[in-house]
């Protein structure tokens, strides 16, 4: 049974960091030109979205590409598998914005129990997200 619940969470696990995958337009680059403030404003409303458990609220911030392939309950998946690699959501505090490809995107720092990441959070020319990821911050 211990086997079993092993290669079911590994399996959770892979299946998260393809979802993130899926949702990461490709690798960041350097930062380039200032994003538009209203990028920055619901990028963080996105992030706080998910960490109170709103997922299908963080879906409203999407296109429709996104709509597609992160569902609420993909959503709510991928925070559960962050939530458990760095700990519990503490608090967003700032973020950086920049242009991606000619495109905003902003990384939204985000503090949890244990470490300090970036998501990454990237958008149209509507300024709707089309993609968001985990990133490193420096």
């Amino acid at each position: 049974m211990i086997r079993i619940n092993r290669r079911l969470n590994a399996l959770r696990a892979g299946c998260a960091f393809a979802l993130l995958a899926l949702l990461a337009p490709l690798a960041l680059p350097a930062a380039q030109a200032t994003a538009p403030t209203g990028s920055r404003a619901e990028a963080t409303a996105f992030v706080q979205d998910l960490a109170a458990g709103r997922f299908a609220q963080a879906e409203t911030h999407f296109n429709a590409s996104m709509r597609k392939h992160a569902t609420p309950a993909k959503l709510k998946d991928l925070w559960q598998f962050i939530e458990k690699k760095f700990g519990p959501y503490t608090k967003t505090d700032g973020g950086d914005t920049m242009s991606y490809k000619g495109q905003p995107m902003v990384i939204v720092h985000t503090m949890f129990q244990h470490q300090t990441i970036g998501l990454a959070v990237f958008f149209d020319h509507d300024n709707q997200i089309a993609g968001f990821r985990v990133v490193p911050l420096k």
